[in-house]
């Protein structure tokens, strides 16, 4: 009889081991009861990650050697590694985490979704098949994927796995990839003089809407609101068009504009924001918002996405908002009493929110999953 394992060997295979991917699996490893160990590629090139990665990670695999389980992110094709690994790995349970998915992961500006590369979506569909245990970040991210993948397998000849994939993502699961909540005091806000201290720490990309927040903000100056900005979020070549212009306009009122230096002024940073905001039209979960929260800040995020399940129904009236005009009326409010945004009570609730998600519980609840899944897969192998 195959023996039960309490501790495991376990081998992640990530093709994109850099950002939020990274940081997941090392907060898991740094809390972990079990032996992670990862086997990763540079975070570039994505679409040669998901092409090659498989081939290019079974190259490097110890010929010797032979974890417990495997655990796999979204980016990797599961039934192409298997094929490139040794045979012994076919044998093993495998688990895979989806961090977003390339059904609905948003296209790029101009582009119209009769040009999506269904391939990578494909991928996506056939790694569920193969594996022992599937995790989604959030339950929003389950559903969009599950309908997407359905109408995906319509259009499709038959036979397609409908049936197989069914069965695959009822036994889903979802498990957040949390935050590191010990990283972040409960700070202050912006000091007692200071306007309302406004926080957009998400990248300025299309599919975060930088466009929606800016003219919001300039909506809400226009109409004689005081505010200073602090915009940390990832900015590249190719910015939505009129970002730079809005930009412009706001220049007067930004008091932090790019990467902070350092982890440690990042923090810091988020420590004094009296609010975060989001206008994301794409979010699968929503670390940098949690972030936030956990330092003290207010959240103003979108009705929608996984937003809703990050602050809980018994805050959605205070967090969330309608629509854009909504969204402006809440920052108007705060801009004229900074003060709430401040108060220590206020700031200490946004981070008991915050903390249901932290990285400890993440790791408790990845354990026993992971356990659970290579329990389940040794008992159907035993003689």
């Amino acid at each position: 009889m195959v023996p039960m394992l309490e501790t495991l060997d376990i081998l992640a295979l990530e093709p994109w081991f850099g950002g939020s991917h990274r940081a997941f699996l090392e907060a898991w490893q740094a809390r972990s009861q079990h032996s992670l160990e990862f086997r990763g590629l540079p975070d570039k090139q994505w679409k040669w990650r998901m092409r090659a990665g498989a081939w290019e990670l079974a190259r490097g695999l110890d010929r010797d050697q032979t974890p417990d389980l495997l655990f796999a992110s979204d980016y990797l094709d599961l039934p192409s590694f298997l094929g490139h690994a040794p045979p012994r790995f076919a044998e093993l349970p495998r688990v895979v985490y989806f961090h977003e998915n390339q059904l609905t992961y948003p296209l790029s500006p101009g582009r119209q979704e009769l040009e999506r590369d269904s391939h990578y979506g494909f991928t996506n569909i056939q790694s569920c098949l193969v594996a022992d245990g599937l995790v989604f970040n959030s339950a929003f991210h389950l559903e969009d994927f599950s309908q997407a993948a359905f109408e995906f397998l319509r259009h499709l000849p038959r036979p397609s796995p409908r049936a197989e994939l069914e069965r695959a993502l009822q036994r889903a699961q979802v498990i957040a990839p949390g935050i590191e909540l010990e990283n972040f005091a409960l700070g202050s806000g912006a000091p007692p003089e200071a306007p309302l201290r406004v926080l957009y720490n998400h990248r300025f990309e299309h599919d975060k809407d930088p466009l929606s927040f800016l003219r919001a903000l300039i909506a809400v100056r226009e109409g004689g609101a005081r505010f200073e900005l602090v915009l940390l979020g990832e900015s590249f070549k190719s910015r939505p068009e009129g970002c730079a212009e809005c930009l412009e306009t706001l220049e007067p009122t930004i008091l932090r504009r790019g990467f902070a230096a350092s982890r440690s002024e990042y923090v810091r940073l988020l420590e004094s924001a009296d609010v975060v905001v989001s206008t994301a039209r794409h979010e699968f979960f929503g670390i940098s918002v949690l972030e936030a929260m956990a330092a003290g800040a207010t959240p103003l995020l979108p009705d929608r996405l996984s937003y809703p399940e990050l602050v809980g129904p018994e805050a959605s009236h205070e967090a969330l908002y309608a629509d854009e005009a909504d969204l402006c009326a809440r920052l108007r409010r705060l801009a004229a009493a900074p003060e709430l945004a401040r108060q220590p009570a206020q700031r200490g609730r946004w981070r008991i929110l915050a903390s249901r998600w932290s990285a400890r519980a993440t790791a408790s609840e990845l354990d026993r999953f992971c356990l659970d899944i290579s329990e389940r897969k040794n008992s159907r192998m035993a003689p």
